[in-house]
């Protein structure tokens, strides 16, 4: 395992050139236009990247211990996907929180308490900020502070609705509901039909936050395929063919039989 201070110094490869370059690319980079915070931090540090900011690329499957990082920065995630993994004692794996571009992953509130290791679930690309650095843009940069209590706000509210899907909902109401997260929350691939969701990581990793098995998780994209409610042109990506079938299935819908 190797944390994100390990990066430091390393030598560029494709994935971190990507990274430098995250900020300077805004169909790339999830922090858009009014609400990018590269330019907040030039405008008010005169800096793109003042003491106590840092970008990094992550590798698919690489973790950052909260520990190993100081001053309990906040991350913004500019690429790719990020999530909250934890392993229980006999192994099992769950991702119990997702976050994509345009995010925050404040550490302040979070790592005393936080089970887990954040980690790449695809390439990614994030910026590491101090929390003093950050408290003081936030008191500098009014379209910061507005997008942050935004997101925090968003984070809260979605992470209530997965509560309420792992609780209640059947396998395939909860691969619904999942799909309708990954349409709200994830920017639209470009030249793709505003219904089609990129999945921007594996079966493994959708079980694992959805408390499934990879297999069930599979069987639900064949049912719902089969059933012309989607359609899968690549297995990364999904056409919502009947948004309002999906929408009732996602509502839950789609009960278990009597005695199942």
């Amino acid at each position: 395992m190797q944390s994100l201070i390990g990066l430091e110094g390393c030598g560029f490869n494709e994935t971190e050139r990507a990274a430098e370059n995250a900020c300077g690319l805004v169909h790339s980079c999830g922090f858009h236009a009014r609400n990018c915070i590269c330019s907040e931090l030039r405008a008010a540090f005169n800096a793109d990247l003042p003491k106590g900011v840092n970008r990094f690329a992550l590798a698919s499957g690489q973790e950052i211990e909260p520990e190993t990082l100081p001053n309990s920065p906040v991350i913004g995630v500019l690429t790719g996907s990020v999530g909250i993994v934890a392993h229980l004692s006999d192994g099992r794996r769950t991702i119990t929180g997702l976050f994509f571009p345009g995010d925050y992953i404040n550490l302040a509130s979070l790592n005393r308490q936080l089970n887990g290791a954040i980690t790449a679930l695809a390439p990614s690309a994030v910026q590491v900020m101090e929390q003093p650095v950050f408290e003081n843009l936030l008191r500098l940069s009014n379209l910061t502070r507005d997008h942050f209590m935004d997101q925090m706000n968003s984070v809260l509210f979605q992470l209530l609705d997965h509560s309420n899907d792992l609780a209640k909902k059947t396998p395939i109401e909860r691969i619904a509901a999942f799909l309708f997260e990954l349409k709200n929350r994830t920017l639209p691939r470009k030249s793709t039909q505003f219904n089609t969701v990129a999945i921007p990581f594996g079966r493994r990793d959708i079980a694992d936050y959805l408390g499934l098995q990879p297999e069930t998780v599979s069987r639900g994209f064949t049912t719902l395929t089969a059933e012309g409610i989607i359609n899968l042109p690549e297995a990364d990506l999904v056409t919502i063919q009947d948004v309002h079938r999906l929408r009732q299935i996602a509502n839950g819908g789609r009960p278990r039989k009597r005695g199942v």
